[in-house]
């Protein structure tokens, strides 16, 4: 599960690939928690377009700047219980 933009995201703490979890939904697609900001400790998440992510090359995004820049609803089922 390679994080193909892992080098933009310097000040971000990605979790170990078997950590990564299901969040929510974007496009009918899973959403996946797969890290945070060293700073505050915002989400960075990465859509999943398979059932297999562990087959895929992720693309992190910012959670924040997903919701507030995209046309496509966030839908989030389980942000509140990672933290």
């Amino acid at each position: 599960m390679p994080i193909k933009n892992r080098s933009f995201f310097t000040y971000v703490d990605f979790f170990p690939d078997d950590k990564f979890k299901v969040i929510g939904e974007y496009a009918g697609k899973k959403l996946l928690l797969i890290g945070r900001t060293k700073a505050y400790g915002d989400p960075i998440v990465a859509i999943c377009e398979t059932d297999n992510p562990s087959k895929e090359e992720l693309s992190a995004c910012d959670l924040y700047e997903l919701m507030k820049y995209s046309p496509t609803t966030v839908n989030l089922t389980e942000l509140a219980a990672t933290r």
